[in-house]
């Protein structure tokens, strides 16, 4: 090998790269960018989980131990504590998704603790003091959390104001996801993110080369609109995304026993809307590249905050205050809960609706911006 005529060629390269701004911008910006957003995101405990405590406890002529509990959770920061006095109401918070737990003490709670107490002491027997928690356990990792957090604050209670730790049972009645594994939760986010970075991916760099290689102004030389030149391509990419989709469902199901308590084709067409979706931003990305190195600098962009900070590894709720507004502004944050939510809760369209609407939003959105880019383009 002749070091002489390679190192003419590192030299060329390192000066074409010199007079590439956007790519030595990049280069340096890019790892700082990486680290940054690992960093704050691995560095998050789940905190603010929404749970509602409905408390019947008559309590007894020493207090309540439930009203302790209670005030021992509302200090914590991993749990955010609504209340309720009355059952029902608790439960169908959770079955309505607008909380993870309904945690009740029965009017005699109180009155339970204090016989077992008082039978530890002795070494007599009592009937056990017993916390329902009917739990979400569509995400396992917060259901685990909240089971914690209070079997923490009885213990914590127990021993803090009686000095005595008798068994109290907490009795888990798992709303959603009662067979559900971590596969089962984490299936849903794959799915969402395959479709989304390929659609992307396709889209960004195909556009790319076609501009590049001419074919995009001849198909514009054509009868045919921006709008069904953009409305084909994303017709195209969307099918892909879909088969995509399908597949990994498929196989999901058959190797490991991956659930749908809903209906299968509702999560199809959420994994459809993403991927017109990420299509029509692939598109608006690659009218500011100028070759396709340029496109596949945009991927680590769009890819990494929506696989850290999208709820597809890990849940929303353990995201850093700093980063969790940027979560809703990732389409990817509502397809993953949507299909989770038909995958793992048996949902129907009619109560994913919001999530379907911002995922229709954002197609239709990214489309029309893209159709009046390749417009003024020509």
């Amino acid at each position: 090998m002749n070091l002489v005529r390679a190192y003419a060629i590192a030299l060329k390269t390192l000066r074409s790269l010199k007079h590439d701004r956007r790519t030595a911008g990049f280069l340096v910006l890019m790892p700082l960018f990486m680290i940054a957003i690992f960093g704050y995101t691995f560095g998050g405990d789940i905190k603010d989980v929404d749970v509602v405590v409905v408390d019947l406890d008559a309590g007894s002529a020493n207090g309540s131990v439930a009203a302790l509990i209670r005030e021992d959770l509302a200090g914590r920061d991993v749990l955010r504590i609504g209340t309720s006095e009355d059952r029902d109401e608790g439960m169908n918070a959770v079955k309505d998704g607008e909380a993870w737990a309904a945690i009740i003490f029965a009017p005699e709670f109180t009155v339970r603790v204090e016989e077992a107490i008082e039978a530890s002491r002795t070494g007599s027997s009592a009937a056990p003091a017993t916390v329902e928690v009917h739990i979400d356990a569509s995400n396992p990792n917060i259901a685990q959390a909240v089971v914690a957090e209070l079997q923490t604050a009885v213990q914590a209670v127990l021993v803090g104001y009686y000095g005595a730790n008798p068994a109290i049972t907490v009795s888990e009645d798992r709303i959603y996801g009662e067979d559900a594994e971590f596969i089962d939760f984490f299936a849903p986010g794959v799915m969402g993110l395959a479709a989304m970075m390929i659609t992307f991916m396709l889209s960004i760099i195909s556009f790319v080369r076609e501009r590049s290689t001419g074919t995009l102004d001849r198909l514009l030389a054509t009868p045919a609109t921006e709008g069904e030149i953009v409305g084909g391509y994303a017709l195209a990419f969307g099918l892909v995304a879909l088969v995509q989709s399908a597949v990994i469902l498929a196989a999901a199901m058959l190797l490991f026993q991956v659930s749908i308590a809903g209906n299968a084709l509702l999560v199809l067409l959420t994994i459809f809307l993403l991927g017109i979706g990420s299509q029509g931003l692939g598109f608006l990305l690659s009218s500011i590249a100028k070759n396709e190195f340029q496109a596949v600098q945009f991927t680590p962009l769009i890819l990494f905050p929506s696989i850290l900070l999208a709820g597809v590894f890990w849940p929303l709720e353990a995201v850093p205050d700093l980063l969790r507004p940027v979560s809703d502004f990732i389409p990817l944050t509502y397809a993953v809960d949507a299909c989770r939510s038909v995958m793992i809760r048996g949902w129907d369209a009619g109560e994913i609706w919001p999530q379907l609407v911002v995922l229709a939003g954002f197609a239709a959105g990214t489309l029309l911006l893209s159709a009046y880019s390749l417009k003024k383009r020509g």
